[in-house]
């Protein structure tokens, strides 16, 4: 295979940097190639690579450590074996020994392989650098390495960096003593080598304490080893400097999609780059989905297509797809897409199921053209040490922004077949069907998972940083600046062994003390101050000390009980719940317990299903993802879909059972009886195969629609149902909605409690139930509308206490809507005993029918308990916040 130009370009760099750092050293090597490369970019008009300074491995300033940056689908392993050539080249070390570190057991397993392949790309390119003289090993082989081997061959150590990471070397089998390496050490200088422990000696009498340990640790320390870390970016920089000088590499060369700030990016290749040179598909079709039956089904008929147009190829190429399926717990589990892909005539022999307990992946050749596999459905598992390219359609069952594992499944489906552009178009490109309906949602994250996997300059994304929160944490007493620490009572002490022992017994007590610049100690203790520590604490004054020690004491009690929110001090606001009165029965009002006792049924629903409610012809919008310049770009367009066929000599009224079957399973509810809702779907397929004459194969394709639309007819009718109950348990003439006192939500001090309350930067609220300290967030910063309704309550003379109310917590106030519940944004306690409920809307949504529907509701509560509910606007016909408040309040129960 001929190396493609960026990946010459790349190698070529790395030749130039190591011939000048064996005259000028590394950092001056470095520094010299970006400068040329930035210089061959400005003259080409290319964008010119960022600028960074070397960085140089802890306590080897002299090995060379460069990171080489290739995109997912770069051929990073094929240009680590080119590498080694490279390096012995440079270095006249005709038989190299090169420690090759990867970042998992499964991808060392697949290097293994792939380096003792005398078939395979990476070991002919190893073969041809060193006249077939090449040995490969297992890190847990290497005691069968020989001296003559590594005289007379290139020798390949593949190991994880977790076998070396260790800071006791007597937990790692690298450091321990072998009997099988005593050859090596017969005529080696022994400096810097690890010895034989005393421990060591003790428990084996063939040890000497003391002697160079036999180790394969300390045989690489003398030979000084080419170290390749292959898709491991953080682990050279993370070993320890006593790690790095047991291994003493000669050098180090980093190969990575996504390098961190400490990785010396020697040479960068774009992703458009590999698309030039046919590494990858690209563009990708995304199409979003409802849900992830549909996704499914989008990605069988992608990859039915595909197939089809494989045939026409000059080489063998099967589409599989690659389905990302959900953890045991959740949906879809992998055998539920299995069976999904069974029910819609997929034969099981062409599915595999790849997890952590269910490997039917391992020993299958997806290029053998007898193999059948077309489906392979993971969790996780292909996430590192599988490769096909073949694989061409992505189906993402849950959103892409929320999908952990969809970067690493993407980067398969992006692999060219055999690294060359295929004759139809369709087989150039990459395929993703989402679990998400928004188009510009999930195209902009797809882009970002794109962006992680190298196809945009990292730096970019790295220069930029979210603003988090503060953390709602004091630090320790005598931080230089701890965030708006409580009180604190400090208490100056002669120093002295028994002062200190005193203090540091009360340290459970939460007295803290530090050296004062007096050459005394200072004790101290936060917030509040229980009398018994108080008073020992005293006890260590001088006796002089100590009425300025109790005065002080009192002024630090008085700011701590200032401090103390309502909440602390007592203060509740009990708000009733809204309920109702059904045939002299109190109930809640909430729909779902109105319609309990409701005679609703499925009989009220309508069967029948015409043209305008559901059409059986099927076209996709799909996204359409590509590289203009070095620039993600997308566009939508419509591309129509035929349908599936049915099954062969299966009759049609069979299938209309089976089909009947399924919707029954897709439609069950708990409030219809299965016979009911049986009856009332065969009327409804019935209809559609004698009236609208439609095919039971079409019915079955269109299953998944057909159920939605039913359960739409079933929703729309029972929503009917639920607001005529709705309507005259609470709305009527002769509606008797009332509160009791023995339902209702209290806020006190222990609200909240499991909430991240953070401390407020500038505006103090004077009458936060929680205080100024634990106000929950709000919508927005505190420059926004909320805020400065917030602001606007808390300043109302009327007000005595109020409270931020957060939406769908267990500690919240609701009111009840048709379908939901309706939390609103603030509850306060009036100075006359009334409660005042408070929901805040921007003039977008003043007059829409959610905010219609919330006051209608918040004015039927405020009628039924005799408070006062209001729906606040910045400004309202020319009024400000405070005068509608005002007016609410002045006029009582009011929208």
């Amino acid at each position: 295979m001929e190396l493609k130009r960026y990946q010459q370009a790349t190698l070529e760099a790395l030749d130039r940097f190591l011939t000048r750092a064996n005259a000028t050293g590394p950092a001056e090597a470095f520094a010299h190639e970006v400068a040329t490369q930035e210089r061959a970019a400005r003259m080409s008009g290319d964008p010119v690579p960022p600028r960074s300074d070397y960085q140089p491995l802890g306590g080897l300033p002299d090995v060379p450590y460069v990171c080489l940056r290739l995109p997912t689908g770069g051929g990073k392993t094929l240009l680590a074996a080119e590498a080694v050539r490279v390096w012995s080249q440079v270095m006249a070390r005709p038989w190299p020994l090169v420690l090759w570190f990867v970042s998992s057991g499964a991808i060392k397993d697949q290097t293994l392989d792939a380096l003792s392949d005398s078939t395979h790309a990476y070991r002919a390119r190893l073969d041809a650098a060193f006249g077939r003289r090449v040995r490969v090993f297992d890190i847990e082989a290497f005691e069968t390495i020989r001296p003559v081997d590594l005289a007379q061959n290139c020798c390949v150590i593949v190991s994880t960096i977790q076998a070396f990471r260790v800071e006791n070397t007597g937990q790692r089998k690298v450091y321990a003593h072998h009997e099988d390496l005593e050859p090596f050490f017969s005529a080696l200088p022994t400096g810097g080598m690890e010895r034989v422990s005393y421990t060591e000696a003790a428990s084996n009498p063939m040890l000497t304490a003391g002697a160079v340990k036999f180790s394969l640790a300390n045989l690489l320390y003398h030979q000084r080893p080419l170290m390749i870390v292959d898709e491991a970016h953080n682990a050279v920089s993370n070993l320890s400097r006593e790690v790095q000088a047991r291994v003493r590499p000669a050098a180090v060369i980093e190969f990575t999609a996504t390098p961190k700030g400490r990785n010396n990016i020697l040479f960068s290749t774009t992703a458009s780059a590999l698309k030039d040179e046919e590494m990858i598909k690209l563009p990708i079709r995304l199409r979003p989905h409802a849900d992830w039956r549909s996704a499914v089904d989008g990605a069988l008929r992608t990859q039915k297509q595909l197939e089809e147009k494989a045939r026409s190829d000059k080489d063998h190429i099967r589409p599989v797809v690659l389905y990302q399926a959900q953890p045991k717990g959740r949906e879809p589990t992998p055998d539920q897409i299995r069976d999904y892909l069974i029910e819609r005539l997929v034969h099981a022999s062409w599915i595999k199921i790849a997890t952590g307990d269910r490997r039917e992946l391992d020993g299958v050749d997806l290029r053998d053209p007898s193999e059948p596999t077309r489906h392979v459905i993971t969790v996780q598992a292909l996430r590192e040490g599988w490769d096909c390219p073949s694989a061409y359609v992505l189906c993402a069952t849950q959103k892409l922004r929320s999908a952990t594992a969809v970067e690493q499944l993407l980067g398969r489906v992006l692999r060219m077949p055999y690294a060359e552009r295929r004759q139809d178009p369709a087989l150039n490109m990459a395929y993703a069907h989402v679990s998400e309906p928004e188009f510009n949602e999930t195209a902009a994250a797809l882009t970002d998972k794109l962006v992680g996997m190298g196809f945009t300059d990292e730096e970019v994304r790295g220069s930029v940083q979210p603003a988090g929160l503060v953390p709602n944490g004091q630090g320790m007493l005598f931080d230089p600046a701890p965030v708006r620490p409580h009180p604190v009572w400090q208490v100056p002490l002669a120093d002295s062994d028994e002062v200190r022992a005193a203090l540091t017994e009360m340290a459970e007590d939460g007295v803290e003390w530090t050296p004062a610049s007096d050459g005394g100690v200072s004790a101290g203790v936060k917030g509040d101050v229980p009398d018994d520590v108080a008073e020992r604490i005293i006890d260590l004054a001088a006796e002089a000390d100590r009425p300025l020690a109790r005065a002080a004491l009192a002024k630090h009690r008085a700011k701590v009980d200032e401090r103390r929110s309502p909440a602390e001090k007592g203060a509740v606001i009990d708000v009733p719940l809204l309920l109702t009165r059904i045939d002299g029965q109190l109930v809640s009002a909430d729909t779902d317990s109105l319609m309990e006792l409701s005679d609703w049924a499925l009989t009220e629903a309508s069967a029948i299903l015409t043209e305008e409610d559901l059409r059986f012809e099927r076209s996709d919008e799909v996204v359409h993802i590509d590289l203009a310049g070095e620039t993600i770009v997308y566009s939508r367009t419509t591309v129509a879909q035929p349908a599936l066929t049915g099954l062969r000599g299966v009759s049609d009224d069979a299938m209309a059972a089976s089909l009947i079957q399924w919707l029954e399973r897709a439609c069950r509810v708990p409030d219809i009886p299965q016979d009911h809702l049986r009856a009332w779907l065969s009327a409804a397929v019935a209809h559609l195969r004698s009236r609208r004459c439609i095919a039971v194969p079409t019915l079955i394709d269109w299953q998944d629609a057909l159920s939605a639309k039913l359960r739409q007819r079933i929703a729309e009718t029972r929503d009917a149902a639920r607001t005529k109950m709705r309507q005259a348990a609470l709305f009527a003439d002769d509606a008797a909605p009332e509160v009791s006192a023995d339902a209702t939500i209290r806020f006190d001090a222990s609200t909240y409690k499991d909430l991240a309350l953070v401390p407020l930067d500038r505006l103090r609220f004077a009458k936060h139930l929680l205080g100024n300290d634990a106000v929950p967030a709000f919508d927005g910063d505190e420059t926004g509308e909320e805020f400065a309704c917030a602001q606007t309550l808390d300043a109302l003379p009327e007000v005595e206490v109020w409270l931020r109310n957060v939406p769908r917590h267990r500690d919240s106030f609701a009111l009840p809507l048709l379908k939901d519940r309706f939390y609103p944004d603030f509850v306060a306690k009036l100075t006359d005993g009334r409660l005042f409920v408070v929901e805040y809307k921007g003039a977008d949504r003043a007059t829409n029918e959610d905010t219609r529907n919330k006051t209608q509701i918040g004015t039927c509560w405020a009628r039924a308990s005799g408070n006062v509910y209001a729906t606040i606007e910045k400004l309202q016909h020319g009024v400000g916040m405070a005068e509608q408040m005002r007016a609410a309040i002045r006029g009582g129960a009011t929208g």
